[in-house]
């Protein structure tokens, strides 16, 4: 990953200017205020249309941001 350096950056994003190689976490973290970007995932062959849903990312509306308090 070219963020943290931790993992294998296996996402990029066909959105984002440049060339960009993520994991998993930082992908989600550098998505989270744009979340309509073209995320695909390296699957080993080929890369994969995917979604920050699908790597565990839930956008709060409403509350700043926050999980709903209730």
């Amino acid at each position: 990953c070219e963020d943290c350096g931790g993992e294998e950056g296996f996402i990029r994003c066909l959105s984002c200017s440049g060339e960009h190689s993520w994991c998993s976490s930082c992908a989600v973290r550098a998505h989270q205020h744009n979340p309509f970007h073209n995320l695909q995932l390296w699957n080993g062959k080929f890369y994969q249309s995917t979604t920050l849903r699908d790597h565990r990312y839930i956008m709060h509306l409403g509350h700043g941001g926050n999980p709903c308090p209730n």
